[in-house]
């Protein structure tokens, strides 16, 4: 199991009940059943303001809110019926949550309620930064959230995990995204090829004192499917998607920062950049984020 908590771990599932996100739900299932973890499903929904003559704002919202409900409902039957015990013997049990919220504040509250593992999000088909939620609203997840957030576009999965791409800037935080992405490895068996973009003209003094802590860690692994490279190029995400392309990569993950003296390498722009360019599926682990 990646986490040892008393309390049962989730896979957060986001859905706004388009095709997109039901294969993300169908996605999360799998990766619950592989965690030992239960689903949960989650809608997030503000009511429209009601019109002159039309329902008041309380009709709607209960409208907005009894159809979400039925809708979601559904979809947990769909995924509970898809589900049989696999080789681990486990089936985990899928519940389903409403909330008329915007979705980065029903997840924080999500967050101190459940003990949630993942949050898996489904992204648009095609290379669009509109994910299945409003831009702004998908970023603010990323943004927001505690957990590692799976982004996964429509005709992707990642049921059979071959290798896994992370891209780092030495920064002590990607330490602990390596740690889970290592004992993911031990489930899902796959390759980690964790690589350094070198940027031209980067005059970061602090680089080589980072690398070689960051490196120590590595070595101390002693692991061989687990390799390290260093690359060059002008832009973060239009090297990483070249080498994901051409190394046949399965999945890229990433730490996502804020405000950090390496936010200039790995800022919001970078993560919507790579997100933009989105072929594959996507991890994104929190800045703050600990195993």
């Amino acid at each position: 199991m990646v986490r040892n908590h008393k309390a049962m771990k989730n896979i957060l599932v986001l859905s706004d009940f388009s095709a997109n996100a039901t294969h993300a739900a169908y996605t999360g299932a799998m990766i619950a059943k592989r965690l030992h973890a239960n689903i949960l499903l989650f809608n997030a929904s503000m009511a429209k303001p009601a019109y002159a003559g039309g329902p008041t704002l309380a009709e709607d919202v209960f409208f907005v809110e009894e159809d979400n409900c039925d809708r979601l409902k559904d979809l947990a039957c769909q995924i509970a019926d898809s589900m049989e015990k696999g080789e681990n013997n486990w089936k985990p049990s899928v519940h389903q949550e409403v909330r008329l919220s915007t979705l980065a504040s029903g997840i924080k509250s999500l967050a101190k309620e459940k003990t949630i593992e993942m949050i898996v999000m489904g992204a648009r088909e095609g290379s669009s930064i509109d994910h299945f939620l409003a831009g702004s609203d998908t970023f603010s997840v990323i943004d927001h959230a505690n957990r590692p957030v799976l982004v996964i576009p429509h005709d992707t999965d990642v049921n059979d995990l071959k290798k896994v791409v992370f891209a780092t800037n030495f920064a002590e935080p990607d330490i602990e995204a390596i740690r889970y992405l290592v004992k993911l490895r031990s489930i899902f068996n796959f390759h980690l090829e964790i690589v350094h973009v070198d940027l031209l003209a980067d005059n970061d003094i602090t680089k080589e004192l980072r690398k070689t802590e960051f490196m120590k860690y590595i070595h101390q692994l002693h692991h061989s499917a687990i390799n390290v490279q260093e690359i060059h190029g002008k832009d973060v995400a239009n090297r990483l998607s070249r080498l994901c392309d051409e190394s046949g990569a399965d999945l890229l993950a990433f730490t996502h920062y804020h405000d950090s003296i390496f936010s200039k390498v790995f800022r919001q722009s970078t993560t919507r950049k790579a997100l933009e360019k989105q072929k594959m599926p996507m991890l994104i682990f929190p800045s703050e984020f600990e195993v």
